[in-house]
């Protein structure tokens, strides 16, 4: 892309932090039907779309960096974390862009937003089919816990998984992210909950204690295995830019205050969560650290109908995220009109496209989740890409906008592209770590998980082989 056309698509939107905010309640431009986010509507939003299932993989993730050592690295990676947000909604205003992929294609060019689409396609249908997996794992548990038996057709997985799964549908047939604040502040409280009682147990000491010690093997390669959990706990960044654009009275300071509400919260929720439970158990930490308690004990199973509850609000905002990307890439090989900016009037064949495309998303995502014994070995690899929507492309959406900012200083124009550069080798590092442990795994180099002695005793949890899925949820 040249300078002139970069210059073109990125100035379009206006002006630096000071700018005027752009209204979204222009004449002949929004509906006024059509809701907005409120200030917490958003952060509530923000906060769901991160936090969830891999919240149960945080305990392990700090035994092994160690629980301090993991503590910094966790706030270190916040500071990044929340700047790539504050950078996209930047982009994102300077482009009018109304998700991820416009961000990208609008300040990077045809060829990295075309990719970045098919990207947001394939982690966010990763993300729903695991989704369904987790919603599957706690189902059993919480089932075989009331009846005592999964032997009954309607207590098999597939069917109450199906079932549940008109639940998400409903959820998931929104056209505007803004309908999923209130689902998402009810997810979040339900998170909020299961910390609660990690943090409750260990305090209480009502925590079961290990049939034999298990010593857990420290290394500095075994702690930066702990980098990608923590960084992808934190992945928001593909829900923040449609967030972002419905925002009541949006501009990119007053979404610095989301963000700041978000990541604190988020990030004391994992640290309650990381610490206590690898407090409470040492060497013996599971990857699902709900395994290691007892698998009567009713606060525990009231924590897995919360963390169901919190994936049955989370699937909506990454299914949301996915066909906005599916329908980007749709109208350009069909050379259709763009799509309509959510906060305008629909139009009908959009209305038709939107309800079948969702149908077809839930259905395959379901059929794949309750059908497929082995998904995990196929779309674990795509998890990495998370590390590409936190810190690559908004490198490189960053660089490309530093070339284009009129009235800075050389100085200023040379530490930002350097801070976009920054970004980009972050991204880069922790995606390449993350396919290296991948492949470590799947060719035993390495273990699969801890050395949980639980996992083989508890017959109300879900197995070993599901709960890895859990740094995607």
């Amino acid at each position: 892309m040249s300078s002139g056309e970069r210059k073109l698509l990125i100035t379009s939107g206006g002006g630096d932090l000071e700018s005027p905010d752009l209204s979204i309640n222009q004449p002949g431009v929004s509906d006024p039907a059509a809701p907005t986010n409120s200030f917490f509507g958003a952060t509530f939003i923000v906060i769901n779309a991160s936090i969830g299932a891999g919240l149960l993989s945080f305990p392990y993730a700090f035994l092994q960096a160690g629980v301090i050592p993991a503590i910094f690295i966790q706030l270190g990676f916040v500071v990044f974390i929340g700047a790539a947000l504050l950078i996209l909604a930047y982009c994102a205003e300077r482009t009018h862009a109304m998700n991820y992929q416009q961000v990208v294609e609008k300040c990077c060019g045809t060829t990295l937003g075309v990719i970045c689409q098919v990207c947001v396609v394939i982690y966010c249908f990763g993300a729903c089919v695991t989704f369904f997996v987790v919603i599957g794992d706690q189902l059993d548990s919480m089932l075989r816990f009331a009846a005592g038996t999964l032997d009954h057709w309607y207590l098999d997985r597939r069917f109450t998984t199906s079932v549940v799964s008109i639940v998400v549908a409903i959820l998931s047939f929104f056209r505007n992210i803004s309908y999923l604040s209130k689902p998402s502040s009810a997810g979040v409280f339900a998170m909020v909950y299961l910390v609660i009682v990690v943090v409750v147990r260990y305090g209480t000491k009502t925590y079961p204690p290990l049939e034999t010690p298990i010593h857990f093997e420290h290394s500095w390669s075994v702690a930066f295995g702990a980098i990608p959990v923590i960084c992808f706990g934190f992945q928001c960044h593909v829900s923040a830019v449609p967030v972002y654009h419905a925002l009541s009275g949006r501009s990119v300071r007053r979404f610095a205050g989301v963000v700041a509400l978000a990541m604190g919260l988020n990030t004391t929720l994992y640290t309650l969560a990381g610490a206590f439970g690898a407090m409470s158990f040492g060497d013996g930490t599971c990857s699902d650290i709900l395994v290691n308690y007892t698998p009567t004990d009713k606060a525990i199973t009231a924590a897995r109908v919360a963390l169901a509850f919190n994936i049955v609000t989370s699937y909506p905002i990454l299914h949301y995220c996915g066909r906005a990307a599916f329908f980007d890439l749709y109208v350009r090989i069909r050379s259709l009109p763009p799509v309509a900016d959510e906060l305008a009037p629909e139009p009908p064949a959009e209305r038709v496209r939107r309800y079948v495309a969702s149908s077809i998303w839930l259905v395959t995502s379901l059929l794949i989740a309750i059908n497929v014994s082995d998904v995990k070995k196929v779309i674990e690899p795509f998890g990495g890409l998370a590390a590409c929507f936190i810190f690559a492309f908004p490198g490189l959406c960053l660089f490309n906008v530093a070339f284009d900012l009129t009235g800075i200083s050389a100085r200023r124009r040379q530490m930002t592209i350097a801070t976009g550069v920054l970004f980009l080798l972050i991204g880069m590092f922790i995606f390449g770590e993350n396919l290296t442990l991948v492949a470590m795994r799947d060719s035993g180099a390495i273990g699969s998980g801890p050395p949980c002695a639980s996992l083989k005793s508890n017959p109300l949890s879900p197995s070993h082989h599901h709960a890895d899925n859990y740094t995607w949820a």
